[in-house]
């Protein structure tokens, strides 16, 4: 009976544990979430930007046609044509090549974190950087021209320093105490510059 028993209470022993292990883990997650001062994440994709690919798609629509046309009914195509293994070989790279630019496009971000300990620029998947307050003299958010200080949106390097920016005209000036000043573009830049001076503060 004993044996019984004990077997019966294994099962609550081990729900028991788990728990405690769940709970471990949500303290865990709220700990580390309480420490995010800010976070914002701006992708740097836009509708309009699908114009430029039209073209690529229609000549890769075009190209499959060939490669239908000469490769598998064996009928030649286009005025000077092309062998079929070049015919095959510059259809997958018309294919390719905008569809890989797409989607680097598409995914491509740029993600800011403000914690306890500094901030955490990541624009992906070009370059990750971490600046800690004591580095940082002065922080101000401000307008500014991408283009004519920084030549575009993305990772930029100017004659203003350096320059994370996704997209808009407004973000947070960085002047540290060694290297180049660091803008970081935002969406919500005044916010941006309030979490770093608190963090800073405490």
């Amino acid at each position: 009976m004993q044996t019984f028993e004990n077997k019966a209470q294994k099962p609550l022993v081990f729900i028991a544990n788990s728990n405690i292990i769940i709970a471990i883990c949500n303290s865990m997650d709220n700990s580390t979430n309480s420490s995010v001062l800010f976070q914002e994440e701006q992708h740097v994709w836009r509708p309009w930007l699908a114009v430029f690919f039209v073209p690529p798609a229609f000549a890769a629509c075009n190209l499959s046609f060939g490669v239908w046309q000469q490769v598998v009914r064996g009928t030649p195509w286009g005025h000077r044509p092309m062998s079929d293994a070049l015919l095959v070989l510059v259809t997958i790279v018309t294919f390719l090549v905008p569809g890989a630019t797409l989607w680097l496009l598409y995914n491509m971000r740029l993600t800011t974190v403000v914690d306890q300990k500094g901030i955490e620029v990541h624009f992906w998947p070009v370059r990750r950087r971490r600046i800690l307050f004591a580095e940082i003299r002065s922080v101000a958010a401000r307008d500014y021209s991408p283009i004519l200080e920084y030549g575009g949106w993305g990772l930029r390097f100017g004659s203003k320093g350096w320059a994370y920016n996704a997209r808009g005209k407004r973000g947070v000036q960085l002047e540290l105490s060694k290297g180049f000043p660091v803008l970081i573009g935002s969406q919500h830049a005044d916010e941006l510059a309030v979490a770093i001076e608190k963090a800073k503060a405490e």
